[in-house]
């Protein structure tokens, strides 16, 4: 029997925004049980307690008893309060199961089949998006993946006797790879740089971006004592989960990292460090992050997401750029610059915070047109036509 529940945001009776959860626990005793608790100040601390009071009305070790919908928001919960996950994955995996489980989950999870799987596959690409659009093949293969891990669980731990996702039929992996980014040139991203309608927050953000190939959390975590001289180290990241921001330290060993940034952009930090300082005295405020918004305060991560996206598309409407570029492509920009100068790809993982350097040219090693175009001109420089 599915156990569907959902959280929403209320006000109070002073105006004060809080969290509820309205969950249905199927049949109980011949009638229809639905249970609505509210007044939680966050959705986590909502979610959390839904699935404690849905733990009451399903013994979960019992797949003779236990429903798709019910496995899996259980066994999100676990990893995520295991900490075998992080808070930003545990939440991409909730936002799969929520939309999973409105197939699946009423289905007994020892009746589940690869042509439900399937159905599901086939949902998501024809009309499982928002409006009625399907979703690219690359995300139905994210879907798989969740789906997938999940049920080898299931079956590790003595729930199932096989993996029916093993014989489901996700789109192909070469059908589900991602497009080629629109990576900007040099004389691009300078024009991009030195746009006069840019203020300086935002310049010196941009530039650290292009300039270290950060990501969006290392970036938004950066502090003024992680400059030291011509290095930054990256100490921690400002990543978001349940829409709060969520900070820590780098997942791996090689993400905390030290990188060597150039003379240019040192210059660029120092003004900035002193500038930022007169506007912080002159607000009465304090910050020790060294990217703030335009309130002077820590980025926001997905707010940084959005304010790249508005400038790239102003550089497209003026002519300064082709084609817009996603923040995560500063960093792509700046790997191939890297693999392009003939730069060495150990040192070139260890400034991404790659694992291997075999992992960065799997990523990073394909050619760019400024690269093909001068491949070109040694060839015909060669035959002489």
């Amino acid at each position: 029997m599915s156990r569907q529940g959902s959280v929403t945001k209320y006000q109070d009776g002073s105006g004060h925004s809080l969290w509820r959860f309205d969950l249905d626990v199927g049949p109980t005793r011949g009638t229809r049980k639905r249970i609505i608790r509210g007044s939680f100040d966050t959705r986590t601390a909502a979610l959390a307690a839904m699935e404690v009071e849905r733990s009451r009305y399903v013994d979960v070790t019992d797949p003779t008893s236990t429903d798709v919908a019910s496995y899996l928001f259980d066994w999100v919960n676990r990893l995520a309060a295991a900490q075998t996950i992080r808070p930003p994955t545990a939440d991409s995996y909730r936002r799969v199961i929520n939309i999973a489980a409105n197939q699946l989950g009423a289905i007994r999870l020892d009746h589940l089949s690869a042509a439900d799987l399937d159905r599901l596959y086939h949902y998501l690409l024809t009309t499982g998006g928002r409006g009625g659009t399907g979703r690219s093949p690359r995300t139905v293969r994210l879907f798989h993946g969740v789906i997938r891990k999940a049920l080898s669980d299931a079956v590790r731990k003595g729930m199932l006797g096989r993996n029916v996702a093993d014989a489901a039929d996700p789109p192909s992996s070469s059908a589900a790879k991602a497009p080629e980014p629109q990576i900007w040139t040099s004389d691009q991203v300078r024009a991009f740089l030195d746009a006069e309608w840019l203020p300086v927050y935002r310049r010196v953000g941009w530039a650290v971006a292009f300039g270290t190939g950060m990501r969006r959390g290392e970036l938004a975590g950066l502090c003024w004592g992680d400059l030291d001289g011509d290095r930054l180290t990256v100490r921690r990241t400002r990543t978001t989960a349940d829409h709060q921001v969520i900070e820590g330290e780098p997942k791996t060993a090689k993400g905390r990292r030290t990188i060597t940034v150039d003379e240019g952009l040192v210059a660029l930090l120092r003004s900035w460090r002193a500038e930022q300082a007169r506007l912080l005295m002159r607000a009465g405020i304090r910050t020790e992050y060294l990217l703030t918004d335009s309130t002077l305060q820590a980025w926001h991560p997905d707010a940084l997401t959005r304010q790249w996206a508005r400038d790239a598309a102003r550089a497209v409407a003026e002519g300064l750029v082709l084609a817009p570029m996603r923040l995560h492509d500063c960093r792509h920009w700046n790997a191939t610059q890297l693999v392009a100068a003939n730069v060495d790809l150990n040192t070139v993982a260890d400034r991404l915070g790659h694992a291997t350097p075999a992992f960065t040219l799997a990523v990073y090693g394909h050619s760019d047109p400024e690269r093909d175009r001068a491949a070109a001109g040694k060839l015909g420089a060669v035959l002489g036509l």
